[in-house]
């Protein structure tokens, strides 16, 4: 009972709060990122004069039904399905320092 008073009491706090509209023409507009040929394909710069970055990854997923040795393999009896994947996201940062080249590369993935 408490909580449900204390969620009703914040949702009647959160109501009494002034609205105002956003108006799109507002919002700053993005520029693009530009490329960085130097450091090879792929590579962007989002910020000017920043580091140069990649991002790269892919995905993959399997279905299917098995091949069981008999029919109705399982303990209950039911034929069971393959689901699967796995997946991966790469991101790779280069930057000239006065030391030379620096660069961060970090790989993330799961699955096979």
């Amino acid at each position: 009972m408490r909580a449900t008073s204390m969620i009703l009491a914040a949702a009647l706090a959160g109501a009494a709060l002034p609205v105002h509209a956003l108006d799109i023409r507002d919002l700053p507009i993005a520029k693009a990122p530009e490329t960085c040929p130097h450091e090879g394909p792929g590579f962007v710069r989002f910020v000017p004069g920043g580091p140069c970055t990649r991002i790269s990854g892919r995905v993959r997923a399997e279905v299917g039904t098995p091949v069981p040795a008999r029919p109705g393999a399982g303990l209950d009896g039911a034929a069971r399905g393959v689901v699967g994947g796995s997946g991966r996201v790469a991101i790779d940062t280069r930057t000239q320092t006065e030391y030379g080249p620096a660069r961060a590369y970090i790989r993330l993935g799961t699955g096979r």
